[in-house]
């Protein structure tokens, strides 16, 4: 186990969504009431982190069975479902996640978004040896990228130069980039049909404890960020 952000930047989204709802709840969007969905969300997001990290510790995540299941296609599911299924099952969830993007500042949002420039730990362990070259090129270089559009997204849509329309293409563009290429790149250097790249260090270091939180947890969370945002931004009125 090596020196990870991850666990700290899984708690700081966390901490960020949490404070986003508090937000809302002061606005007198929702009550505190319809407010409690979303925090019992967080909740199970942060027992499944629990759960995933001690899966990662004992080696599961190791193991021939889980690497040849192709995992880079749902072991991100998780996180999205349990964020998802209530959104689409739920019209007073569905409310609080829409009263929480309507009354959260965008430049709030693509903050939020702008700490995938973390993404830069991996590319210098990749660098350094530490970790898969072609992982890093493939995905956190890219995601790396996308964190400095995101912070330059805030300071431009905060100066009241960019706006909705903007905020909907930084935020397709941040999905876009993990669904579905990330996910298929994940595949190709693991045990499985997929398997295509040989290196050392191999794609499996991503399962490792810290870094398994970044494909079960930190990374779905950005992405499923990305399209709640830009569909209600697409769908809102435009007076609203």
């Amino acid at each position: 186990m090596t020196f990870s952000v991850l666990p700290f930047l899984f708690l700081t989204q966390i901490l960020a969504l949490y404070v986003a709802v508090t937000i809302t709840v002061r606005s007198g969007a929702i009550s505190t009431t319809n407010s409690r969905s979303v925090t019992v969300i967080l909740i199970l997001l942060i027992v499944w982190g629990a759960i995933s990290s001690l899966l990662a510790i004992k080696g599961w995540y190791q193991t021939d069975a889980f690497l040849q299941s192709l995992p880079g296609f749902w072991i991100t599911m998780p996180a999205v479902l349990m964020i998802m299924v209530p959104w689409m099952s739920s019209a007073a969830y569905r409310h609080a996640i829409h009263a929480i993007i309507d009354h959260v500042p965008l430049y709030y949002v693509m903050l939020f978004e702008g700490l995938r420039v973390f993404a830069i730990g991996v590319i210098l362990k990749a660098y350094n040896g530490q970790f898969s070259m072609f992982f890093a090129k493939a995905s956190g270089i890219p995601d790396f990228c996308f964190g400095l559009i995101a912070l330059l997204a805030a300071y431009m849509i905060f100066k009241g130069i960019w706006g909705r329309r903007a905020a909907i293409v930084v935020n397709l563009l941040g999905f876009i980039i993990i669904v579905p290429c990330t996910l298929i790149f994940l595949n190709l250097g693991l045990p499985g049909i997929l398997h295509i790249v040989d290196e050392s260090p191999s794609v499996i270091a991503v399962f490792e404890f810290p870094m398994a939180l970044a494909p079960t947890l930190v990374v779905p969370i950005f992405v499923t960020i990305n399209l709640l945002v830009a569909l209600r931004l697409m769908t809102r009125p435009h007076h609203s």
